[in-house]
């Protein structure tokens, strides 16, 4: 059954089994506030992590007694702190994403949402923010699972793919507003003159962990040969008349196998987690299954 919109797919039993997942953070990121999940920074929770000497102006509260009966040097105490998680969803919802059937929209978002509602169980904060007319729009911004009916209805709000996108400018409006350090997963079939590379670096460099969902339809992974065809780009409109033929498919795919392998080689160098995703595979085996292996969510 195609995949449409995610609150008509989203039975009680897969949320039930996304409950039982979590968003994995390799790095150390700052939280915004106390949550589920254990930090590598120090705080006051009661659970022992190591020791270091004491200096002045340390909280005197902290300091180990009996070390300094033992050892007549002064050491204080440090424990695990627990944070939440911040997960930022970047939603490209340009006209490109209206493409296929299921549309890489729809399929985004099935992904999407079931990747927020992950973090909304786990307690981390999530936001969603859609991409499209370089100006990112955020959507959404909530926590816990009670926020997963307002973030539905928050996406269905404005359910077309449409308008030009720059993914360079995009990022620039979202690191513009502060974003708290955390996972940034963008969906976005990267049809985009100015390229992947730019956005994903800012995003890098902003000190954000980040994961690249790559939609795409299995039209666009492997066309086959046909008759002669119209080719009308979806976001500028210009079209280009062309014969489906046999060499003109090959010379497509080793176009299209480069294009690909350089932008996961890239994301291999950097640090990007990358999944494609192919619009024609089950949204839920998707999540379940190669995500995990990805090992976005454990």
């Amino acid at each position: 059954m195609p995949t449409t919109e995610p609150s008509e797919i989203l039975s009680p039993d897969f949320l039930v089994r996304l409950e039982r997942l979590a968003v994995v953070a390799r790095k150390a990121l700052r939280g915004v506030g106390r949550g589920e999940r254990r930090s590598k920074r120090h705080g006051g929770s009661v659970e022992f992590a190591d020791y270091r000497g004491y200096a002045p102006g340390d909280d005197t509260r902290q300091i180990d007694w009996y070390a300094y009966a033992r050892l007549e040097e002064l050491y204080l105490k440090l424990f695990v702190e627990e944070q939440d998680l911040t997960l930022h969803l970047l939603l490209d919802q340009s006209a490109s994403m209206g493409v296929g059937e299921p549309t890489k929209l729809a399929y985004a978002r099935c992904v999407a949402v079931a990747l927020a509602y992950i973090a909304l169980a786990g307690g981390d904060r999530v936001t969603v923010c859609v991409v499209r007319d370089a100006a990112p729009a955020r959507a959404f911004r909530g926590r816990g699972r009670s926020a997963l009916a307002r973030l539905l209805t928050a996406l269905a709000r404005d359910p077309a793919a449409s308008g030009k996108t720059s993914l360079s400018a995009a990022v620039a409006g979202f690191l513009a507003r502060r974003p708290s350090p955390g996972t940034v997963v963008l969906c976005s079939d990267l049809l985009d003159p100015s390229g992947h590379r730019p956005p994903l670096d800012r995003l890098l460099a902003a000190g954000h962990e980040v994961h690249l969902l790559h939609v795409l339809t299995p039209e666009e992974l492997a066309p086959r040969p046909g008759a002669d065809a119209e080719l009308v780009d979806s976001e500028t409109g210009r079209a280009v008349s062309i014969a489906l033929t046999q060499r003109a498919v090959r010379r497509y795919r080793r176009a299209f196998a480069a294009w690909h392998a350089d932008i996961v080689a890239f994301c291999r160098r950097r640090g990007v987690g990358y999944v494609l995703a192919r619009t024609d595979v089950p949204f839920e085996d998707l999540v379940l299954s190669a995500l995990r292996r990805a090992d976005w969510i454990r």
